[in-house]
This record gives C-alpha cells, sequence and structure tokens, in this order.
C-alpha cells in the first residue's frame, strides 16, 4: 500500500476497499455514487494488500486517517480477528466485510453480505407480491458465503432455511447452527428432496451461494425444488447470466444474479460509516451499465 505525498483535507472522510486481488472492485464506483447523491465529501479507494500483510495493512490506514474499510476475499476472517465490537451477522458469521473505526481507537466490524441478499430478496419478491419473511429460503453451499447470510435471514423472519451441499456434515452443522439462533433450519446432500424435511408449504427461494458459478459447474439439486420456487438467485454475477441462471431458463422461473446484493451489501456498510441511506436502485443500474460497458471491450 501506498500513501500520497500530499496534504490532507480533514474534511474529506476516507473509506476503502481491500482485498487482494482488488483492481476488479467495483465498490468504489458504488460508493462515488452514494457520496454523489447524498452531497458528501467522501473519497472511496481500492488497497491491495499483501497476503499476510493484513493488519499492518489496517494499521496504516488507521493511523492515515481512514474512517473505515470493506473488505473482500481472502481477508474476512482476519478482519473479523481484529475487530473489539461485533454486530449480530459478523459475530454468527465469524467473518466480517465491513470495519468502522471508532474515535477511540476500536474498531466496530459488520457482515453486511447477508443482509444486502436480503434487501435485494426482497426488493425481488415484492414485484411477486411476496414478502421474506413468508419464504422459506433453499440455500445451495455451507461455505463462508452461506455462513455470512443466516443471522440476516434469522433476523428478516425468514420461515425456514434449508442448507444443501456436496458435503453433508458442513450443511448440517450451519443448520444446527442456525436453529442455535432460533432459525428453523435443515441440511442434507444436494439431491435431497423438498418432502425429506416436511416443510411447510411456504413459497422456496432457492439461493445458490457456492462457487459453482466461477467454476461454470452447475449444482444440481432434486427437481422437486423448483416445482416449489418462486425466485432463484445466484450470489455470482457477471454481463451475462451464469451458468446456474442458465441451466434454469427452460423453468420459466424469475431468476437473479448477485449484482443486487453487492450494491444493497454495500448500501448497509455507507449506512454503518456515516448515519445516512443512499438510493441503492438508482446506483445499481447504474452499476448493471458498467458491468455490461466492461464485458463488451474485453
Amino acid at each position: 500500500m501506498s500513501t500520497p505525498n500530499c496534504p490532507v483535507d480533514h474534511r474529506i472522510e476516507r473509506y476503502v476497499v481491500i482485498g487482494n486481488p482488488i483492481a476488479h472492485s467495483m465498490s468504489p464506483a458504488i460508493h462515488a455514487d452514494f457520496a454523489a447523491q447524498l452531497e458528501l465529501p467522501l473519497q472511496y479507494s481500492r488497497v491491495l494488500a499483501p497476503l499476510g500483510g493484513f493488519s499492518q495493512t489496517v494499521r496504516a490506514l488507521k493511523a492515515a486517517g481512514v474512517r473505515g474499510a470493506n473488505v473482500t476475499v481472502p481477508f474476512k476472517l482476519e478482519a473479523f480477528g481484529l475487530a473489539d465490537v461485533f454486530s449480530p451477522a459478523a459475530q454468527f458469521a465469524q467473518a466480517a466485510n465491513t470495519l468502522k473505526f471508532q474515535a477511540d481507537g476500536s474498531i466496530h466490524a459488520d457482515n453486511t453480505d447477508g443482509g444486502g441478499l436480503c434487501r435485494d430478496l426482497s426488493r425481488q419478491l415484492q414485484t411477486l407480491g411476496l414478502q421474506l419473511e413468508q419464504c422459506q429460503v433453499l440455500m445451495i453451499g455451507a461455505g463462508g458465503a452461506a455462513s455470512g447470510c443466516v443471522a440476516a435471514f434469522h433476523a428478516a423472519g425468514v420461515h425456514h432455511l434449508t442448507v444443501l451441499n456436496r458435503t453433508v456434515g458442513k450443511a448440517r452443522e450451519l443448520a444446527e447452527r442456525a436453529e442455535a439462533i432460533d432459525l428453523p433450519a435443515a441440511g442434507g446432500s444436494l439431491d435431497t428432496p423438498p418432502s425429506h424435511f416436511e416443510i411447510p408449504g411456504a413459497p422456496v427461494v432457492i439461493v445458490n451461494a457456492s462457487s459453482s458459478s466461477l467454476n461454470g459447474d452447475v449444482p444440481l439439486i432434486h427437481p422437486a425444488w423448483f416445482e416449489r420456487a418462486v425466485l432463484v438467485y445466484d450470489m455470482m454475477y457477471a454481463a451475462n447470466p451464469t451458468p446456474f441462471m442458465q441451466a434454469l431458463e427452460s423453468t420459466g422461473l424469475p431468476c437473479s444474479d448477485g449484482l443486487g446484493m453487492l450494491v444493497f451489501q454495500a448500501q448497509l456498510a455507507f449506512e454503518v460509516w456515516t448515519g445516512q441511506s443512499p438510493n441503492a436502485l438508482e446506483t445499481l443500474t447504474k452499476v448493471r451499465q458498467l458491468v455490461l460497458a466492461k464485458a463488451a471491450v474485453q
């Protein structure tokens, strides 16, 4: 990390996103638009932290007057470990994607990924005349991305959570952790049918929290799940529909990628830092255009 050799304008609040790699991050464009909407003097930039050097990077940023940071792969676990105060979402996930550097030197950790997902799911369900608390969620995957959403599902009042994973033990472990915070849950293998869990007849929202779309794979779940589904969501995003979305085109189900989750989790982080809430839908439209424009020149 390098610090420009120029005077610091203390009227400008400075925030960053830390990761490795980080050049691809859309966060600076998102937060710049948020700040412009609200006419806030806010500066947001990318920081490439060396592997093994995350804590040193955070200390340097704090010393330089940075007010907070978003954290992306591979540092979310380390970010949680550096914090002094934790939101329930960060506490459950044992990982943080948002840090706020307090005036007393302490670090507040949050995990806004799940909250961002729930805001985007709620937005899309409203167009179908449904609310998230009426629904049960089928989550594919039991890794860090999945774990980061469980506390948000609980806060949103999700009816029931089912976790399906190739490694059944991990699915059941995450479901047990969800039950420990009073979110009704069950875990099983990918080919487990809905009837196995004897879940009440609430509408099903299917969320792919696995990394399958990064590899061009499609997780194969029991087809009966799609008969009960009202919305299918892939946390990954791209200019074109993800492989998971493409595989479901013939079902006619509403399908969405995770770009909205990205923008809404940023909105939550912005609220943590500033106490103000920008119009995420306005920003989402612009970010979608950026994604399409980048793909067109590649």
